[in-house]
C-alpha cells in the first residue's frame, strides 16, 4: 500500500508539472485529488502497521491495615479511688497533637504571548486562499496595498486600510517580506480572477 502511495504521489507531481507547462485548470485539480488519494493510503498503511497496545497488569492492592493489625483497645479513664483518689479531681484527658499547616501550592502565572500572537491581535483573519489561486499569483508583479508594522496585504478599497497609511508593493515582494493575504478583501482572489481573465481576452 506505501508502493501504491508513492506511485500515486509521482503521479501528482507530473500532473503538477503539466499544469504549469499547459496552464490547465483540470491538471490541477487532479494533482490535488491524488495527492488527497496518497494520503489516505498512507494513513490506512500505518493504522494496519500500528500493533495493539498490551495492557498494563494492575498493581496488587495491599491488604487492609485493619486485617493486619490487632484492635486496639479503646482507653477508658477511670475515676481514681481509694488513697490514689487524691483531691477526688478527674484526670485530664491527653492532648491531641498539632498537625503543621500544609503551604499552598504556588500559582503559576500563564505563558506570555508570542509575538506572532500579539501581531495578529486587531488584525483581520488570513485569507484562504485555494491552490489554482496560489499558482497564478505567486510571481505575479500586480501591486497590493500595505501597512507598516501590520501581517496583510490587501486590493484598494478594503474597509481594513480606512484610516491607515498605505504603501503599494508588488504581490511577489509582498509574500516574500512576510506579508498575508487579507481574508476582508481577499487579494489573491481578485488577483487570479483578473489574470484569468485577461488570459481568456
Amino acid at each position: 500500500m506505501i508502493i501504491v502511495a508513492g506511485l500515486l504521489v509521482l503521479g501528482g507531481l507530473g500532473l503538477f508539472v503539466g499544469g504549469v507547462l499547459t496552464g490547465m485548470t483540470a491538471l490541477y485539480w487532479a494533482c490535488v485529488g491524488v495527492c488527497v488519494l496518497a494520503a489516505v493510503l498512507l494513513f490506512l498503511a500505518r493504522r494496519g502497521m500500528a500493533a495493539p497496545a498490551e495492557p498494563v497488569p494492575a498493581a496488587p492492592t495491599p491488604p487492609a491495615r485493619a486485617a493486619t493489625e490487632p484492635a486496639r483497645r479503646p482507653a477508658t479513664t477511670e475515676a481514681p479511688t481509694g488513697r490514689h483518689a487524691g483531691n477526688g479531681a478527674a484526670a485530664a484527658p491527653p492532648a491531641e497533637p498539632v498537625l503543621p499547616a500544609t503551604p499552598a501550592a504556588p500559582v503559576s502565572a500563564p505563558p506570555p504571548a508570542s509575538s506572532s500572537q500579539r501581531a495578529d491581535e486587531g488584525e483581520p483573519p488570513v485569507e484562504e486562499v485555494e491552490v489554482t489561486d496560489l499558482l497564478l499569483v505567486v510571481d505575479l508583479k500586480d501591486e497590493v496595498l500595505v501597512v507598516d508594522e501590520h501581517p496583510r496585504y490587501h486590493v484598494p478599497g478594503c474597509a481594513a486600510l480606512t484610516g491607515r497609511e498605505v504603501v503599494p508593493i508588488p504581490v511577489d515582494e509582498a509574500r516574500a517580506d512576510g506579508f498575508t493575504p487579507c481574508g476582508t478583501c481577499r487579494p489573491d482572489a481578485t488577483l487570479a480572477e483578473g489574470v484569468r481573465a485577461r488570459r481568456r481576452g
